[in-house]
């Protein structure tokens, strides 16, 4: 079945919609990861040279400055072995949604400085058929949003992801014990990112609108829960294609 046959809008308007809103995540996407590295790659080059240049070396420097090495090939390399779908790529495959969704999970803690969150994965399917890309920018968003507004007075914090294949569509719920919503602001409004943040990061407000563009010209839905100080559940519905199909 054609992805275009389960929206009601024009194929050729469906398909500008649907490829229009994959770049602009993948540019977002891009622009996030150039400017992590950027930094960690600056602030490992300046603990570098304050080695190198220290007139009175201390115990263990030598071995410091290898861990300071190694945390930065480890980051490339991290970046490098990310799945490498072109943003338009249109056509549905078969994806290994465990090795996919800890890879995301991993580069997203390492982009957000959270390490220490742990990813629950309750998988009824090992393998989604759908579009690679896509799937990719929908999950990076939303495991981008579950570690900004995680709850630091917690002790424990944790990013659950189930997902379950149905007759018609594959189920994915991404849930976390973050802070949620603020409890002025109903579910439906969560466009706006408006959490109980201290401080808003620029360009937030705009992964979530697109996600659900993307999930919506696709023809699946995406509904949010969330209650204040107890954390965020985002479902999602991801509708069955065979493989090898793609947009017209």
């Amino acid at each position: 079945m054609n992805p275009a046959d389960k929206t009601d809008r024009p194929p050729d308007l469906h398909r500008v919609l649907a490829y229009v809103a994959d770049l602009e995540m993948e540019v977002d996407r891009l622009r996030k990861q150039t400017g992590f590295l950027r930094q960690e790659l600056g602030d490992g080059l300046k603990r570098l040279l304050a080695f190198c240049h220290d007139p009175s070396p201390t115990p263990g420097g030598l071995e410091k400055a290898a861990a300071v090495v190694g945390g930065l090939i480890g980051t490339l390399r991290e970046l490098r072995d990310a799945p490498a779908f072109h943003p338009a790529f249109d056509q549905v495959v078969a994806i290994a949604i465990r090795p996919l969704l800890e890879k995301v999970f991993r580069w997203q803690q390492l982009m957000t400085g959270r390490p220490n969150v742990a990813l629950r994965l309750d998988l009824a399917c090992e393998v989604v058929d759908w579009f690679p890309a896509r799937l990719r920018n929908v999950v990076e968003n939303l495991f981008s949003n579950a570690l900004r507004y995680r709850d630091p007075v917690k002790a424990e914090s944790w990013v659950r992801v189930a997902v379950a294949a149905r007759a018609e569509d594959y189920e994915v719920r991404v849930s976390d014990n973050g802070m949620g919503l603020p409890a002025w602001h109903p579910a439906d409004e969560f466009e706006l990112l408006s959490r109980a943040a201290p401080v808003r990061d620029a360009g937030l407000g705009v992964g979530m609108p697109v996600v659900r563009l993307l999930l919506r010209q696709s023809g699946g839905t995406m509904t949010v829960t969330s209650d204040d100080g107890k954390g965020t559940e985002v479902v999602i519905t991801l509708p069955r294609y065979d493989r090898d199909d793609f947009l017209t």
